[in-house]
């Protein structure tokens, strides 16, 4: 029978007798039960501990590093390799930069291959004769290394980072996760932009991994403002923490102080490693030649504005760096055409011809969604029914907000949940000013919001820059220095709270990171005049207020806090003849007609232009492309729901109780408004570009409108309000209930039976089978006779 050695590379276990043979040859004078070695140990590099595993190294390259203790005290670094490997100058060098970044300190450096042996003086790095070395010779060295006034700290870690990826990676992942580690914090602390413990998946991350994992060097990810790409950068760090081909290095660069001084900077901050920017050039072009895993630079919202930093790009995407360096760019999409063309011609910039791909990031699709919600249960937040349709609530940032308005205590009960709401509502403000109680910080964002709502005013804005800032806040760098110091806005950028950049309209544009905040104070901007404009005239107040919010994020919202505000903080009560101008602003409906042309913007591709066909379809132009959407032959051209956005702000202020006392009694404003808005019999929500395949399920009844399907759960902002307040008040409302049963409306019987749905899901004890009888008694039989009644 013929035996076959399976194992070609040395095993752990000739390395554990390999050790004390080198020990013994080296120090013959030493008993051997007073030795100890041991092949796994760590060290640290600043904030980053390095992790040292021997054996692992010995099978892979016939090589290991150990530590040798006499009596537990230290003795030497053993560095061994397997025979027939010849000893190196960088042998000796990695050895003694373990001696020296080690603690406590080894006062001997050992390199041996079991035929040749070398000893140094770790401190002094000079070389002892293998036959000099004795018990006094070592006490010796023991004494003097006890009175070293200090060694090259920094040319240890330099040999240590380019000798070996045991090394240098580690070290690169504990300073990119001490870099994020910076920038998380808990769902009460919004000035981080990331949670602790909360990070989900996102399908373009796993497409720049595979995209590295092929070799390409030069990725950039596009995006709009605040559509997580940071996060996805994030995501690269964690994803890649165990990978054994690539380590990534996460960069800011905001302060646009190239990409050479962000690693240094990033280096000396994390690994006490103080090195200058041209070092670590240096250090990474060595690294970009070393055969082994690959160094990944996740650089982080590069914009045209940064010349520094795009110079440093080129030259590290160019010949002069090797394979084993690759970047990962995010940048906005409104400005990425800056960065890859020439500024002079038509052809592509350096940056442009190097990109080996560009891969975009969008808002959250169906499955990045539900993934997000099963994170979001994780920290005992579920998601109400209806949220899977509301656009806003596809928006990173948004999740992030409600998240810290909503999330429980860590203190409370781990049986208790929350219930991130289906639709947007003033608390989202109302929890912004619960959270952020720095006054200057406060101060400041109001005089951007004045800058903010100045632009909105001026309608010969570039119609791009004009649609961006409906769906992002901007604001243009020359208006908002009217408002603020140029100290002031650079503090801000510095500070992460602006981002600047360069609109595709050609105007310098700073992008808000905190819209929540922004959202706030522009409110807060506009409500001080509103009571007293409405007793001059409440029509001309009421159009301004519509005109000027309904091109903004969050428009309603904000109009509809600035006149909540108004009421609370005025003399005079509610304005009621302001309310009734924005009730006589119905919903328009507007027949669609052959060559009909709009122009919207799209989150993750950005301006474009519509024109309707007369088979109802339409061509969209964007990016230079044409690309035809049809639609049902059987709908034919349709029509338009348009001025909506005075409807949307009551259905806003519906959800707030509203009353006065009119004879010894209160008439309830809130109710009426409900009961008024909730007969339109059209769909009350924002436009929406995000939600294309499932869209909003909807039961069109010829002759009367649309209502929405109770599947598709609380997709309006006027159903959430009347949710609040039937699972607010309960039995309180039953007579109100009744009346509106006896009415007979479809519209507002379809937003009734909605709310009551959730109200039985979600209410206490008490008003959930109160809301079951409700519904199975009244509002369930009367909407079942409405839709009859409607089909005939």
């Amino acid at each position: 029978m013929t035996a076959t050695q399976l194992t070609r590379s040395p095993t752990e276990a000739d390395l554990e007798a390999e050790i004390p043979r080198a020990i013994r040859k080296v120090f013959p004078w030493l008993p051997a039960d007073a030795i100890r070695h041991q092949t796994r140990f760590s060290f640290n590099f600043g904030h980053a501990t390095i992790d040292i595993e021997g054996a692992r190294n010995f099978q892979a390259e016939g090589r290991t590093d150990a530590l040798v203790r006499w009596n537990e005290t230290p003795l030497a670094v053993l560095e061994l390799k397997r025979a027939g490997l010849a000893l190196t100058a960088a042998d000796v060098a990695q050895a003694l930069s373990y001696a020296s970044v080690i603690r406590p300190r080894f006062p001997l450096v050992v390199v041996t291959n079991g035929d040749e042996t070398r000893i140094l003086d770790s401190y002094s790095g000079e070389e002892l004769e293998p036959g000099s070395m004795s018990e006094e010779t070592f006490h010796k060295l023991v004494t003097a290394a006890a009175k070293a006034a200090g060694h090259d700290l920094k040319n240890a870690v330099s040999t240590l980072m380019g000798s070996h990826p045991t090394v240098w990676m580690q070290a690169v992942r504990g300073a990119s996760q001490a870099y994020v580690d910076e920038l998380s914090g808990a769902w009460d602390d919004p000035t981080r932009p990331f949670v602790r413990g909360f990070l989900f998946p996102r399908k373009a991350s796993a497409v720049v991994e595979a995209e590295l994992e092929r070799g390409k060097r030069l990725l950039l990810v596009e995006g709009a403002p605040l559509v997580g790409k940071s996060s996805l950068l994030r995501e690269m760090v964690w994803r890649t923490a165990d990978s054994a081909d690539m380590a990534v290095l996460f960069i800011p660069a905001d302060e646009g102080s190239g990409v050479f001084q962000a690693v240094a900077d990033l280096l000396t901050s994390a690994l006490a490693w103080p090195v200058t920017a041209e070092e670590a050039r240096t250090w990474l072009a060595r690294l970009s030649r070393a055969d082994g895993p690959a160094l990944v630079l996740a650089v982080d919202g590069v914009g045209p504005e940064h010349d520094r930093l795009r110079r440093d790009l080129e030259d590290l995407s160019s010949p002069n760096f090797g394979a084993q360096l690759r970047l990962v760019v995010t940048v906005d999409d409104a400005v990425v055409k800056k960065l890859v063309d020439h500024a002079k011609g038509r052809q592509a910039s350096a940056i442009g011809r190097r990109v080996d791909a560009r891969i975009e990031l969008d808002l959250l699709d169906d499955d990045e969604f539900e993934q997000a919600a099963g994170q979001l249960w994780d920290h005992r937040l579920a998601v109400m029914h209806g949220s899977q349709s509301t656009a806003e609530l596809r928006v990173p940032w948004i999740l992030r907000a409600l998240g810290g308005r909503y999330a429980p205590d860590p203190g409370e009960r781990l049986n208790r949940a929350a219930v991130l709401p289906a639709q947007l509502s003033l608390d989202l403000i109302g929890h912004t000013r619960e959270r952020f109680r720095n006054d200057e910080l406060r101060r400041q964002f109001r005089e951007i919001a004045k800058a903010v709502l100045t632009d909105a005013e001026d309608t010969k804005r570039p119609i791009a820059l004009m649609l961006e800032s409906m769906a992002t806040f901007v604001v243009r760098r020359q208006t908002l220095l009217q408002f603020l110091a140029l100290s002031e806005v650079e503090s801000l950028m510095t500070r992460g709270y602006l981002k600047p950049s360069l609109h595709a309209s050609g105007e310098p544009v700073l992008f808000v990171r905190l819209p929540e905040l922004l959202a706030s104070e522009a409110s807060a901007v506009l409500s001080p005049d509103l009571i007293e404009r409405a007793r001059n005239d409440a029509a001309d107040m009421a159009r301004s207020l519509v005109e000027i919010t309904s091109r903004l994020p969050l428009g309603d919202i904000i109009a509809a806090c600035a006149f909540a505000d108004a009421m609370m903080h005025g003399n005079s009560g509610v304005p009621l003849d302001a309310v009734s101008a924005l009730v006589e602003m119905p919903p328009k409906k507007t027949p669609i007609t052959p060559g009909m042309k709009v122009a919207m913007h799209v989150p993750g591709i950005g301006m474009m232009d519509m024109t309707f066909q007369d088979d109802g379809s339409f061509v969209g132009e964007f990016k230079g492309h044409r690309h035809t959407f049809p639609v049902d032959p059987d709908e034919g051209l349709g029509e338009m729901i348009g001025d909506y956005h005075a409807w949307l702000i009551l259905s806003h202020l519906a959800g707030q109780r509203i009353g006065f006392i009119r004879q010894d009694e209160t008439v309830r404003i809130d109710l009426e408004l409900l009961a008024k808005i909730g007969r339109c019999p059209h769909v009350l929500r924002r436009p929406d570009t995000v939600i294309h395949s499932r869209g909003v399920l909807t039961h069109h009844i010829t002759g009367y409108g649309q209502i929405v399907c109770h599947a598709a759960g609380i997709v309006e902002p006027l159903t959430f309000s009347l949710f609040r307040r039937v699972s607010e008040e309960g039995p309180a409302l039953e007579d109100w209930i009744r009346s509106v049963v006896a009415e007979g409306s479809l519209a507002l019987l379809a937003r009734l039976d909605a709310a009551l749905r959730e109200t039985a899901k979600l209410a206490d004890n008490v008003r959930r089978p109160w809301a079951q009888r409700m519904l199975s008694e009244f509002v369930g039989p009367a909407f079942r006779d409405a839709l009859q009644r409607a089909a005939i």
